[in-house]
């Protein structure tokens, strides 16, 4: 599976490298151009992504006996009553709620419910730090960066709208 998913990376990356090229205007005398940095980043996931299949390569023994291994023990029920299964779950749900009621409902939600899922004691602290979480992420996403997050629907929007009236961004 490796070998497929880095070969299509590949095949991808040089097909990207080619059309950044083609696509962007060509560079001036004193600048580098549109194409310059998104080269450069794919001529590195190129280069990594050759030296994975080279690896995965000479690997390749060890690891056929490491995969029959896993698929003996493979336990559906054992994996779905699994913490990486509600994980799973949860960033599912998070992806779902997102738009419907809004990045800080959502966010804090989410971590109160991953921290108790990994095992947090004190139920007031994962709240506290939740909640401090999420507002370090909203500020610097929302103030700083600009970048608008959702506001959700109905109630949920007058409330986003509410906490930006505060903030003053």
């Amino acid at each position: 599976m490796d070998i497929l998913f880095s070969g299509a990376l590949l095949i991808f990356s040089v097909y990207c490298f080619i059309l950044v090229g083609s696509t962007s205007p060509a560079p001036t005398q004193t600048e580098l151009g549109a194409a310059f940095w998104p080269r450069i980043i794919l001529f590195f996931l190129i280069a990594l992504t050759i030296v994975n299949l080279v690896n995965i390569f000479k690997n390749a023994k060890q690891e056929k006996k490491e995969t029959k291994e896993l698929f003996a023990d493979l336990n559906l029920k054992v994996f779905v009553k699994s913490k990486l299964f509600v994980g799973m779950i949860l960033v599912a749900a998070m992806a779902l709620l997102y738009s419907k009621i809004g990045f800080i409902p959502v966010s804090f939600l989410f971590l109160f419910s991953y921290g108790m899922l990994i095992g947090a004691k004190q139920k007031w602290k994962l709240a506290l730090f939740s909640l401090l979480i999420t507002a370090i992420i909203y500020v610097l996403f929302q103030g700083a960066l600009k970048i608008m997050l959702a506001r959700g629907i109905g109630p949920f929007r007058s409330f986003a709208l509410f906490l930006e009236s505060l903030l003053m961004f």
